[in-house]
């Protein structure tokens, strides 16, 4: 997506039409709060930017993750700004999902 910067809930819907394997969505803003999360609900939101912010801190890198498990995978990226985290099914393809991702941290400004 080109142009202006994408706000933080346009994020999330953006997400959505790129994939049918994403579940729930989550931006997370500079000071690291939640910015977004898929269906507004706040409880999860907090959740998962817990254990977003807590899986990017125990990567090598600390920039990108990918956890797979039997129930499906989450998928995060942090820029120098924002934050986006995703749950999705078992099966997605990993490097379209980190495009994808690190596409929308660098639209969002």
């Amino acid at each position: 997506m080109s142009g202006p910067a994408l706000t933080p809930d346009l994020a999330l819907d953006y997400l959505g039409e790129l994939s049918t394997d994403i579940r729930a969505a989550l931006v997370i803003d500079k000071s690291g709060e939640v910015a977004a999360v898929t269906g507004d609900d706040t409880r999860r939101g907090e959740r998962m930017r817990e254990l977003a912010i807590d899986m990017l801190d125990a990567a090598s890198d600390g920039d990108q993750v990918e956890v797979v498990t039997t129930e499906g995978s989450v998928f995060a990226v942090r820029g120098e700004s924002w934050t986006v985290a995703v749950v999705a099914g078992r099966m997605p393809l990993a490097s379209l999902m980190f495009y994808d991702l690190r596409n929308v941290v660098r639209d969002l400004g």
